[in-house]
C-alpha cells in the first residue's frame, strides 16, 4: 500500500556450534552465556550481566537467569516487524530490550521505526527526531490533525509554463496558504502556484539522493562452520590468518594437505602437532605449491569476515561452507567483500557482524542453507 524504508539493525543470532539446551548461539551483545550455579545466564562484554531483556530468543528475568522457556524471534509483514515468542506473546506499546538493543514497540506491536509506521489507527510517519508529522503532506499522502493518514487521494507537484503547483488525484490544490509538504513548508498564491524562492522550488528540494538496495545476511545455523585456506602468499601471513580464529593457548583439530594435525596459537606462532610437527609457517614455506588447511571452528560470520579482511595480503580462503551453503571465491578488503555461491557472483560490505549485500536477494534459496530465512531483509543505504 505505501513504500515503507527501513533502517533498523537486528542485532542477530550468529554461527554457533551446536551446544546443550538451550542452543544459544554465540556473542549476540559481544559477550557469552554462561551455565552458573542458578542456571544459564548472559555476561556482557564489560563485565556486567544481562537482566529484564531478551537475548538470542531467550528472555533473562530481573535475577539475570534464563527461566522463561518460550523461545522468540523476530517476524515481519507487510506492515512492518514484530517481536513475539512461541506462547504468541509480543511487545506492545512500550519498550523491549532485544540483544542489547532497546526497541519501541507501538500499540498494534510493530517495530516503531522512523519514516511510515502502523498501528491500530492506521499508518502514520515518524521523522528522525522521533516527532510525528501532522496536519501535512508526506511522500504524496495526507496525515491528518490526529497523525493519521486517513484521506485517500494521493498528490503530487506539477509544472506548467507558470509554475509550480501541487495537486491531488481529486483535483484539489492549495491558494493562498501555506502547507507543509515532505516536511517542507510551501506558500501558494491565489492561483495555486509556488511562490518560488531561489534554490528552494520542489525540482531542488524534493530531489533525493540515489539510494542502493542491499539484503542484510546473519547467519543463524547451530553448527559449526568449516573454512577452507589456500596459502597463496608467504607461511607467516597464513599463521597470522589462522591466530585470528583462536585465542592464545587454545588448539583447534584441522587437516593440512589431507594429514590429521592439531594448531595451538603460543601466542606467537601457530605450532602444529600430529602427523605434521613443528611451525605452521616453517612448513608452508618449505613448500613449492599450495597448501590446503581444513580447519573447523565454533565460530561466527563476523570471526570469519575478519580473517578473510586480509588486504591482499594472501591468497586463502578459496571456500567456506556455513550450513549447507559454500562460499568460494572470497575476497574481502576493508569494509568490500566479493565472493561466490553456486556459480553466482555477489558483491557487498561488510557491516558488524552481516553482510549487505547488494540488490534484493531475499528469495535466493541459498540463503536457506545458513539460516537466514528469517533473518534476511532488504535495506536502502
Amino acid at each position: 500500500m505505501k513504500k515503507r524504508m527501513l533502517s533498523i539493525l537486528l542485532t542477530a543470532i550468529l554461527v554457533a556450534a551446536t551446544v546443550v539446551v538451550p542452543s544459544f548461539g554465540s556473542n549476540a551483545a559481544g559477550g557469552s552465556w554462561i551455565n552458573g550455579s542458578g542456571g544459564w545466564w548472559y555476561q556482557n562484554a564489560d563485565g556486567s550481566y544481562a537482566y529484564s531483556e531478551w537475548m538470542d530468543g531467550y528472555w533473562l528475568s530481573a535475577d539475570g537467569y534464563w527461566t522463561y522457556k518460550p523461545q522468540a524471534s523476530w517476524y515481519k509483514n507487510n506492515k512492518g516487524w514484530w517481536y513475539q515468542d512461541t506462547s504468541g506473546w509480543y511487545e506492545s506499546n512500550g519498550y523491549a530490550w532485544i540483544d542489547g538493543t532497546k526497541y519501541k514497540f507501538n500499540a498494534a506491536g510493530y517495530l516503531e521505526e522512523k519514516g511510515w509506521c502502523y498501528t491500530t489507527g492506521g499508518w502514520y510517519y515518524t521523522y528522525s527526531d522521533g516527532v510525528y508529522a501532522q496536519s501535512e503532506w508526506i511522500d504524496g499522502y495526507w496525515i491528518g490533525a490526529d497523525q493519521y493518514w486517513t484521506y485517500k487521494p494521493t498528490a503530487k507537484w506539477y509544472k506548467d509554463s507558470v509554475g509550480y503547483y501541487y495537486q491531488d488525484t481529486s483535483g484539489w490544490y492549495p491558494k493562498n496558504e501555506t502547507v507543509k509538504i515532505d516536511g517542507k513548508n510551501y506558500t501558494f498564491d491565489s492561483r495555486g502556484y509556488l511562490k518560488e524562492e531561489k534554490a528552494s522550488t520542489p525540482a531542488t528540494t524534493t530531489t533525493t539522493t540515489s539510494k542502493t538496495t542491499y539484503t542484510q545476511v546473519t547467519p543463524n545455523v547451530s553448527s559449526s562452520a568449516t573454512f577452507t585456506f589456500t596459502g597463496g602468499g608467504s607461511g607467516s601471513d597464513l599463521a597470522s590468518l589462522l591466530k585470528s580464529y583462536t585465542k592464545s593457548g587454545t588448539s583447534k583439530a584441522a587437516t593440512i594437505d589431507g594429514k590429521s594435525v592439531t594448531i595451538t596459537n603460543d601466542g606467537s606462532d601457530i605450532v602444529l602437532s600430529g602427523d605434521i610437527t613443528g611451525s605452521l609457517a616453517g612448513y608452508v614455506n618449505g613448500k613449492s605449491t599450495d597448501t590446503e588447511v581444513v580447519v573447523s571452528f565454533n565460530s561466527s560470520l563476523s570471526t570469519l569476515v575478519s580473517a578473510v579482511n586480509t588486504s591482499g595480503s594472501g591468497k586463502y580462503s578459496t571456500a567456506v561452507t556455513c550450513g549447507s551453503t559454500t562460499f568460494t571465491n572470497i575476497v574481502a578488503n576493508g569494509t568490500s567483500i566479493t565472493f561466490t555461491v553456486g556459480g553466482t557472483s555477489y558483491t557487498g560490505e561488510i557491516s558488524g557482524s552481516s553482510i549487505l549485500i547488494k540488490g534484493d536477494h531475499t528469495g535466493d534459496t541459498w540463503l536457506k542453507g545458513i539460516g537466514t530465512a528469517a533473518t534476511s531483509k532488504t535495506i536502502q543505504k
